[in-house]
């Protein structure tokens, strides 16, 4: 048995025949204790989002703290099927989800086996955009890009473990942090999320600590 990621998953539907978007799902949770249950679903411990370190998300163009240009074309893509954006909707891609990644996983707290889960995950989606006839990823058409991602979330290892399906929870938490937190942590630029939730944040809020990232501060 090889390690080569196959097609044994169903095709995926569009998120429309099951009645519930994932905007919507998001949007219908998102009140005071919403997000918490958002989180939760794939992961312990979202809600205590405090890094220790001061850092501020990469902003698009300049140098990259953890990722290769590839690794964050490819992620960056990944973060937008896993959040997209839409007309009234923003997505991963308005809060600079992929710039956040790139930044948070330099912090002192964030394991070494963390680095390199997520990394693995960009290089395996890179080798399923080749066998399908693409240069990379990024370059597969969105239905292909949710496929891929399935199919790598689905794939058994020779070891028994599903690698495809730790990055996904990986994945996820660190957009839901870019996208939900406060944004004090580097996410969230101008409380767009909240703002579109309906969402009003508890008190004491946290003190800020360094600038994060604004839309208009984009190259």
């Amino acid at each position: 048995m090889s390690d080569e990621i196959t097609d044994g998953a169903a095709p995926v539907e569009p998120a429309a025949q099951h009645g519930v978007s994932r905007r919507k799902f998001l949007k219908e949770t998102a009140g005071a204790a919403g997000i918490a249950t958002v989180a939760y679903l794939w992961f312990d411990g979202y809600t205590a989002t405090t890094y220790a370190e001061d850092f501020e998300p990469t902003r698009p163009g300049a140098a990259r703290k953890t990722f290769s240009a590839q690794e964050w074309n490819t992620l960056a893509a990944a973060c937008d099927r896993l959040l997209p954006s839409s007309p009234g909707s923003p997505g991963a891609r308005d809060v600079n989800a992929i710039g956040y990644l790139d930044a948070v996983l330099q912090q002192g707290q964030v394991a070494d086996s963390t680095r390199k889960i997520v990394k693995d995950g960009a290089a395996k989606l890179d080798a399923r955009a080749r066998a399908k006839g693409a240069k990379e990823f990024a370059a597969l058409p969105p239905v292909q890009q949710d496929a891929a991602v399935r199919v790598f979330e689905t794939f058994k290892a020779p070891d028994g473990t599903y690698p495809g399906h730790t990055w996904l929870k990986w994945m996820l938490q660190y957009v839901l942090e870019a996208f939900f937190g406060d944004p004090v942590h580097g996410g969230n630029p101008d409380e767009i999320a909240w703002t579109w939730a309906g969402h009003k944040p508890g008190f004491p809020r946290p003190e800020p600590h360094q600038k994060g990232w604004r839309p208009q501060e984009r190259e």
